[in-house]
């Protein structure tokens, strides 16, 4: 059958476009030279902000959610940093959310396995605080940085006696927006342990970490530079940056995300002309296309986390 011999309809029989696109709309399709806005543009649009977000906020938080909330009301005692633009409840940039997140001595956090990738860096963890990933305990200690990829069992205990806190970073935004996020408990409540591992494919120890920095050529772009596995996970970039100080950092600008979180020292970074001060434990969001760079006032270690993985993969990473 051709359009010649098509029935008449309704749509057939417009006689203009004003009484076109309402008969389109009741069907669910638009008429693509007259879409709303243009599905393409000349260069990356610019939704997320940049931000900065303090330890001490945290910290200070934690004083509180310590007493009220227990590991048995939540799955986590975390706090989420959500990117302060219109309409967003959970993502600290497009593809990435990142959460402070503490434990108190004697408490384990329940075992889980979910599809999206996560990964932490130890803050403040004193002795005794442990993640335990696919029943291997590992302990955790200041600068280490652990992984979960997806489909890992992983918990978390403290048999020391000061609270341990860290920060999450994960890909469930990109995730969401892929749709195949599965979740589920483990069988046992927590996982019981095998073995103790310090030595383990899923961490990194800061100690460890130093000392490959120490022999690290010098990058223009991010300092003394060292990458946390060749790839760690198949979504995520881990690098750890040293930064000499007062000397500035030449500009980044990339379609790629960037979270910067302070291990060590105090500085600023300024991107798309905005200036973010800030001093250990703090995180600093550099989104998609914002160009950006760092100047420390003291000797300084930033722990960046970035999505250039994926971004690569699909052809996309420019800059």
């Amino acid at each position: 059958m051709n359009s010649r011999t098509l029935p008449e309809t309704a749509l057939s029989a417009a006689t203009s476009l004003e009484q076109l696109y309402p008969l389109l709309a009741e069907r669910s399709i638009g008429a693509g030279w007259n879409k709303p806005e243009p599905a393409m543009w000349p260069e990356p649009k610019k939704n997320f902000v940049p931000f900065v977000w303090h330890y001490r906020d945290a910290a200070a938080a934690f004083e509180s959610a310590s007493r009220l909330v227990s590991t048995e009301q939540a799955e986590r005692r975390n706090l989420i940093l959500v990117n302060p633009i219109r309409g967003n409840l959970y993502s600290t940039l497009r593809t990435i959310v990142v959460a402070y997140q503490s434990i108190l001595p004697g408490e384990t956090a329940r075992s889980h396995r979910h599809s999206p990738n996560a990964l932490r860096l130890v803050l403040d963890a004193g002795d005794g605080a442990f993640t335990t990933v696919n029943a291997k305990k590992i302990p955790m200690h200041a600068g280490d940085v652990v992984l979960t990829p997806n489909g890992s069992w992983h918990g978390h205990g403290h048999d020391g006696n000061l609270p341990a806190t860290w920060i999450d970073y994960l890909d469930v935004p990109l995730v969401q927006l892929l749709e195949p996020i599965f979740f589920e408990h483990h069988p046992a409540g927590v996982e019981p342990p095998e073995r103790v591992t310090p030595e383990s494919p899923f961490i990194f120890s800061f100690a460890s970490t130093e000392a490959r920095l120490a022999l690290a050529p010098a990058d223009v772009q991010y300092g003394r530079q060292v990458e946390l596995g060749k790839l760690a996970l198949k979504t995520l970039g881990l690098y750890m940056m040293q930064l000499a100080p007062h000397s500035p950092t030449s500009t980044v600008q990339t379609t790629a995300n960037h979270i910067y979180t302070v291990v060590r020292g105090e500085g600023r970074t300024v991107v798309d002309g905005e200036t973010f001060e800030w001093q250990r434990g703090d995180v600093i969001a550099a989104p998609s296309w914002r160009a950006h760079h760092h100047v420390a006032t003291t000797d300084a270690i930033l722990f960046r986390v970035t999505d250039a993985p994926v971004m690569a993969a699909l052809g996309l990473l420019r800059g």
